[in-house]
């Protein structure tokens, strides 16, 4: 059989293809011909250039299954657009994908390119510098987006050092905006905007968990699944048992199972967490969205239209769409609004390794603009310890978890948020190496959507740009929205001595550690309440238990990538 790069060759425009057709740039996140410049013109007139850039797939130990996913993507799209009629330039680069069409434009005698404005900051650059030297290139906006710069602006105005921004405000802008889950009377459907304190149950194995479709990989794939094997050897995770869709057919075949398997059980148990049904009601349907795969403006719809007929629970409706038409919406235009938070006003982590490389040269004497933001608002700045690559620490839920993210490069919201991020938050870990963690480490981890969320809601090192409070617990959090703990050493009834669960001391440790930040703030009144009441005693041994805590987790050596 055929592999990819025969197969794409009969696709490669002619002569008169390049004269005759409307080139595009297809980023390597925007894979779709439902949106965008690629509806403008017939497929006949069309020409698309794609640049595989291991460059860019070495710029850090992305997990394989991430690389396996967005290559094997990438190829199938562009065999599905050459079946479709287009012409396709498939590039294969050890360059930057900027510095890659550099060279191919003139090589190739490509005219003008259209591209749609990235989604990435990081692309941005490079094809911002790519035009500087000499790239022929016209940038059109993205219309995956399900909002505008306007929407953002509207809302809250020019973006201001200091000032907190609320999704919920955003979020009704886009309901009424949109009309959707909204009657007539311009009120939203059910009374409220927002259901999320109905979403909230622990899963006791109340209904069946639906086994999801697994998606076989074809020869394409496979031939990805080799190649990442050899050229990424060294990067985090692996490739074995990889069975996510890579074509658009498998692509909306998996959202027609989860919107009629598991949205509707969604609602109520999307914050729970269970070690033997990891994935629960939850789709790992983000990565695909975030590719382009499937739009957000078909998916709302199709929701939207369930719930009005019915079929769909509305709350389980409305946390989805909430998700998608606020947060997902409102994350990236903060990141627009902040350059990537590099405008905070506030107190940075000092950089413990530059992370420029010859493909994404840092201006002579200027700094790296590539180089991560790294806001610190409460002073955390301890290294990441090794529990995050796989070396098992003992906490159960921490151990279960980093294995999840080890073997899929996922696992879903509130797993990120309350395990993973809640400990290093607690411990003062870097926000700065928790968040590229999460972008090497995650399927569906991408500059704007990854650096808001770690930076922002899930360390606070923003100081409260996205978030009212830290989003911190001790161990009665995980126990009651879990079954961690009950096959777990520790004990998270207790707080201290022999067993205790370490979550417990750390979250007292912690208000204790940041109350000049945190004592005034209204949402944490009730617990700094309770800190004040403690006694000498309690405190000192609260802050031995977490001191031991610490120690133990930065006793194990880190794994080198």
């Amino acid at each position: 059989m055929q592999g990819f790069q025969g197969r794409i060759r009969e696709a490669e425009p002619t002569k008169s293809d390049l004269h005759n057709r409307r080139w595009i740039y297809v980023p390597y996140d925007r894979f779709t011909e439902r949106t965008g410049p690629l509806t403008d013109q017939p497929a006949k007139d069309t020409g698309i250039v794609i640049v595989e850039s291991t460059a860019k797939a070495h710029r850090r130990p992305y997990h394989k299954k991430k690389l396996v996913l967005l290559i094997a993507n990438m190829r199938h799209f562009a065999l599905e657009q050459a079946e479709r009629g287009c012409s396709v330039l498939y590039h294969f680069s050890p360059k930057s994908h900027g510095q890659a069409l550099v060279a191919l434009q003139p090589e190739r005698g490509l005219p003008e390119l259209t591209m749609m404005r990235p989604a990435e900051r990081e692309l941005r650059l490079d094809m911002a510098q790519a035009v500087r030297d000499g790239l022929k290139l016209n940038e059109v906006p993205d219309t995956t987006w399900l909002s505008t710069v306007e929407d953002f602006t509207g809302v809250f105005g020019a973006y201001k050092a200091g000032k907190s921004y609320v999704m919920d405000r955003f979020y009704r802008h886009m309901r009424e905006k949109t009309g959707i889950l909204m009657q007539r009377s311009k009120k939203p459907v059910g009374g409220k905007f927002s259901f999320d304190t109905d979403n909230r149950s622990p899963f006791k194995n109340e209904v069946a968990v639906p086994i999801p479709p697994v998606y076989e990989p074809d020869a394409i794939t496979r031939e990805v699944i080799a190649y990442i094997d050899k050229e990424y050897a060294h990067h985090f995770g692996t490739t074995e048992g990889f069975n996510l869709p890579t074509t658009q057919k498998d692509c909306d075949a998996m959202w027609k199972f989860v919107g009629k398997k598991l949205l509707p059980m969604f609602g109520p148990f999307e914050d729970a967490m269970r070690d033997d049904q990891p994935h629960l009601f939850h789709s790992r349907m983000s990565a695909l969205i975030n590719l382009g795969r499937l739009l957000p403006a078909d998916l709302l719809r199709e929701v939207a239209a369930q719930a009005d007929k019915g079929e769909l629970p509305l709350a389980s409706a409305e946390g989805f769409i909430r998700q998608i038409l606020g947060w997902r919406e409102f994350m990236r235009h903060i990141h627009e609004q902040t350059d990537g938070y590099r405008l905070l006003d506030i107190a940075q982590e000092k950089r413990r390794k530059p992370v420029h490389d010859k493909a994404y040269p840092a201006p002579s004497g200027k700094p790296d603009p590539y180089a991560g933001a790294t806001p610190s608002a409460l002073g955390a700045h301890l290294p990441l310890p090794a529990v995050y690559w796989g070396v098992k620490s003992g906490l159960r839920c921490m151990d279960t978890v980093v294995e999840q993210v080890v073997h899929e490069g996922w696992s879903h919201h509130i797993t990120r948020l309350m395990v993973l991020s809640n400990l290093a938050t607690l411990c003062g870990f870097s926000p700065r190496e928790l968040t590229d963690w999460f972008w090497f480490a995650y399927v569906d981890a991408y500059d704007w959507v990854v650096e808001t969320n770690v930076l922002g809601m899930a360390t606070y090192a923003d100081g409260g740009v996205t978030a009212t409070k830290p989003y911190v617990s001790g161990a009665a959090y995980i126990n009651r929205m879990s079954n961690y703990c009950r096959r777990c050493q520790y004990d998270p009834k207790k707080a201290t001595g022999e067993g205790s669960c370490p979550f417990t001391a750390l979250y007292w440790t912690f208000l204790e550690r940041n109350e000049k930040v945190l004592g005034s703030n209204f949402r944490l009144q009730m617990p700094y309440v309770t800190l004040r009441k403690k006694s000498k005693d309690e405190m000192r041994a609260l802050r031995e238990r977490a001191d031991e805590a610490i120690a133990h987790l930065r006793s194990f050596k880190l794994p080198e990538y």
